[in-house]
């Protein structure tokens, strides 16, 4: 047997197998997205609600107490975290047109 052919093989199967690991990765990853999506749709309603605003200038009077994490009153982290998701969704529908392409 050929020695490149071999190879070749070797290397088809080291790719398949990291594929496989990276689809089953990434379909964890979108089912506990998929199933966490009504907590990030309450964080948009809080972000964009009355209550928001009442909390973060409660926060600048220093009415929590200092050991209180507040990111979520941080003005651009809910906003960061949509891009940052908006900008995974548009990687995953590139990634769909070059499946799409391939013969």
């Amino acid at each position: 047997m050929e020695a490149s052919r071999i190879k070749r093989v070797e290397e088809m199967e080291a790719i398949l197998n990291r594929w496989n690991g990276l689809a089953e990765e990434g379909e964890k990853l979108l089912e506990a997205m998929e199933e966490a999506m009504p907590e990030l749709e309450r964080l948009v309603a809080y972000y964009s609600s009355p209550d928001w605003n009442k909390d973060y200038y409660a926060s600048d009077a220093g009415e929590f107490p200092e050991d209180l994490p507040q990111g979520v009153l941080s003005q651009d982290a809910v906003f960061d975290l949509l891009t940052l998701l908006r900008g995974l969704v548009l990687m995953a529908q590139s990634m769909n047109l070059r499946i799409a392409r391939i013969p």
